[in-house]
């Protein structure tokens, strides 16, 4: 612990006292305004961890002191990012580890700069993944496939005390891209590709993390970063403000209405311009538009970037001139001092530069206040105890279980009795480090299971329920190869029993390491399955993947598709339940699962113009929403409680009713979606999710679900950045459709009425139709 004495310096030097929120700003001031030059170019530098370690990871407490007197305001992530330490082979820390750390790293800068706190940040992105033996959930694109934003609140309280017990206040997450492209590596680091949904998700699991008073959210990264035109990682977007503003900006808006205390930038260029570079996104969107005020980070090495990567600087220094100068940018990350040292050469070289540079450090200073940093510069001691409780670990496992989506279900194959014989095969089937992705313990994260003692794969799991009827054979490796010999010994397996269920898909990666040229499944996971149908066996295919690999003709040859996403180590546990019954699945697809390789960028809200050979919508594999259980839902009276809207402050209360028809116990996604059949300021979308529940019902039981329409939900953004964030809506009708699956059929006038769909008409007189075209 830090000693008394420290303490009683720190709070001398800055005058702390007993303040309001409303002081921060007050007081955040008063310390910058006292500030060296150098203080102040300090303040702005983050430095990775290994910059400060000797090779065996422990601390070198003469290069921290060397960067404290730097006045270097934070530090950030893991040394074990790419793997153990060489010496050791240690793959991490634990929680008490890291707390000795930080202490150490803590006091030694608190004593070289005036009592002045550094702020840690790590990237805990689906539990504090990077500090062992805590709590880890399922990744974000599960979070999403619960539609259950309770659930997603608590993975991110879990995080942010699991990550505060190390010491650690400043987490990187939550990541609010919109899954754009399914080639992406980061597709499953996202809450899917709807932008109301994501942005639900934004707001709970930003007030989870928030939720433990010590820890600052960063929404990253800002802004379409995932809409990638080749699924490359990193590579640069082309967008136009409009589709900039409805899609990829909305849940950095919810983010920001929620709280959030930080963002953290991007890699890309958008529309030729870097976005650390780039005046219209870091200055007129992020802090005029949005009026964010909170600390803003760069991605790492980002500055440098510019010179390196981008080629837009032709130095480093030149690099970071371009991105204090023209951003609202407040700090830099990276390694070492570089960027330090040309902050301090542009304030040297241009001094009329400095109250510029004190806006950063005063954001800076701001957040530690509002941690407390200053009062308690290691937060968490009250969390230790807490770590891997059963209640937190319970919450994993209740997320796992709701995020797993039953795909096909041919003939009720599912689920299967406890007597029933049961083949289990594929690469995946004794693998949590398949099912948990990248991310998890390391950057890429790790294959097999010796690093995830607490997790539980899908051979544990069955064996457990299933147990000697339940046979276990792999002859399969994750690139689709296998041996004449295993595929021989798997098929008698497969003769042998009624049930085979394979469990494939991808290895864990992360960002570039993830990077792929076909979004195929590779051929031989899809001949391998297919080599056991054949023995008559009924095969279900249990598929643990951070994206949707095209899976050809594999699904009208097996009987059961279940998706584990990646539901990490309660993942095999929750996998295992539903496959035996003894949990009704209830997640949804967060993405559209496309079916062929010409159709990949066609997120189910694409444009009406977006159209097959045929004219018609194309055809996917599953469908946003997608999502089986094993007992039905009927739906009934649809009711709006005016047609007519004449003000823009108006509202429109829906409701419909849903009853459980069939015979078990489940839990269904009552989904609204709107669409405006016609729109003069942009061609319409087919559809787009406006609201969502997820309830509970006993067989037989009914329950009235409501929601309310505002001009939120029917309005766009108008298109122009640098304006404010200005909303507009057409005086035109606009139709209601309940379910996923429904088809309202808006341009067939003489389609038959469907029940779950109903229109209403806007008639405010403040934007009549077409006045966006004069």
């Amino acid at each position: 612990m830090l000693t008394k004495w420290l303490l009683a310096i720190c709070c001398a030097a800055v005058g702390i006292v007993a303040t309001s929120a409303d002081d921060l700003d007050a007081r955040a001031n008063s310390i910058v305004d006292s500030f060296t030059d150098s203080q102040v170019v300090g303040q702005l530098a983050q430095v990775a961890i290994f910059s400060v370690l000797n090779e065996d990871y422990s601390l070198n407490e003469d290069l921290v002191r060397y960067y404290a007197k730097l006045h270097v305001g934070s530090f950030l992530t893991t040394p074990f990012t790419n793997g153990p330490n060489e010496l050791t082979g240690a793959v991490g820390w634990n929680v008490a580890e890291w707390r000795d750390i930080i202490t150490r790293i803590q006091e030694i800068v608190m004593e070289e700069n005036d009592g002045i706190p550094m702020i840690y940040g790590i990237d805990s992105v689906h539990g504090a993944g990077f500090i062992l033996n805590t709590t880890l959930f399922g990744a974000q694109i599960n979070g999403a496939a619960t539609f259950n934003p309770d659930l997603v609140y608590e993975m991110g309280r879990v995080t942010g005390q699991d990550t505060q017990a190390a010491g650690i206040p400043w987490v990187f997450g939550p990541i609010l891209e919109i899954s754009s492209n399914p080639l992406w590596p980061r597709t499953y680091e996202t809450f899917g590709e709807d932008p109301h949904l994501v942005s639900v998700m934004a707001d709970a699991v930003i007030r989870g993390l928030q939720s433990n008073n010590q820890t600052a959210a960063c929404m990253k990264h800002f802004v379409a970063y995932s809409k990638s035109p080749t699924g490359h990682d990193k590579d640069g977007v082309a967008i136009s403000d409009f589709d900039l503003l409805n899609y990829f900006v909305r849940p950095f808006k919810a983010a920001i209405d929620a709280g959030v205390l930080t963002t953290m930038e991007n890699y890309i260029s958008i529309n030729g311009i870097p976005t650390i570079g780039n005046h219209k996104i870091l200055q007129q969107l992020l802090r005029e538009d949005l009026a964010f005020d909170g600390l803003a980070v760069t991605d790492f090495g980002e500055m440098g970037s510019l010179n390196s990567f981008h080629r837009v600087a032709r130095t480093v220094d030149e690099a970071v001139r371009m991105s204090y100068v023209h951003t609202g940018i407040d700090m830099s990350m990276g390694v070492a001092d570089v960027y330090l040292n040309s902050t301090k050469l542009l304030l040297e070289q241009n001094p009329e530069y400095l109250n510029r540079l004190k806006e950063s450090a005063k954001r800076i200073i701001k957040t530690k206040l509002q941690l407390g940093l200053f009062d308690s510069p290691i937060p968490g001691a009250d969390d230790v105890a807490k770590v891997r409780n059963d209640a937190d670990v319970e919450k994993s496992l209740e997320m796992a279980r709701e995020s797993i989506v039953l795909l096909q279900n041919n003939d009720s194959t599912l689920p299967i009795s406890t007597s029933s014989s049961v083949f289990l095969t594929g690469h995946s089937a004794h693998n949590i480090g398949n099912q948990c992705g990248g991310w998890s313990v390391s950057w890429p994260g790790y294959t097999g299971n010796e690093n995830f003692p607490n997790g539980i794969s899908v051979k544990e799991g069955m064996e457990s329920i299933g147990g000697d009827k339940v046979t276990y054979f792999n002859g399969l490796d994750v690139n689709g190869n296998y041996s004449d010999v295993n595929m021989t010994t798997a098929k008698e397996y497969a003769s042998q029993a009624e049930y085979t269920v394979a469990v494939i898909g991808e290895h864990p990666y992360a960002e570039k390491t993830g990077d792929i040229d076909d979004l195929a499944l590779p051929a031989g996971q899809i001949e391998y399955v297919k080599e056991l149908a054949s023995t008559e066996t009924k095969v279900i295919v249990v598929l643990f993947e951070g994206r949707p690999r095209l899976l050809g003709d594999l699904p009208e040859n097996v009987h059961a598709v279940v998706h584990g996403l990646l539901a990490c180590e309660q993942g095999g546990k929750a996998m295992a339940e539903i496959i035996y019954g003894q949990v009704n699945p209830s997640g949804r697809l967060p993405i559209t699962y496309p079916k062929d390789s010409g159709n990949v960028l066609m997120p189910y809200n694409h444009r009406v113009t977006t159209q097959c050979a045929d004219s018609e919508y194309c055809e996917m594999q599953w469908d946003f929403g997608t999502g089986l259980s094993y007992t039905e839902f009927t739906y009934s009276d649809l009711t709006l409680s005016k047609a007519n809207v004449t003000s823009s402050s108006d509202s429109i209360d829906v409701s419909v009713t849903v009853t459980n028809s069939g015979s078990v116990f489940g839990k269904e996604t009552v989904m609204l979606f709107l669409t405006q059949p016609y729109r003069s300021i942009s061609v319409p979308e087919v559809k787009q999710l406006k609201k969502f529940s997820k309830i509970s019902l006993e067989p037989g039981q009914t329950q009235t679900v409501s929601f309310t329409l505002t001009a939120d939900d029917w309005s766009v953004y108008y298109p122009q950045i640098g304006s404010g964030m200005k909303q507009v809506a057409e005086d035109t009708d606009y139709v209601i459709a309940i379910k996923p699956e429904t088809d309202c059929d808006v341009y067939n006038e003489t389609a038959v009425a469907n029940p779950l769909c109903a229109t209403f008409t806007l008639q405010t007189g403040d934007y009549p139709y077409g006045v966006f075209l004069e």
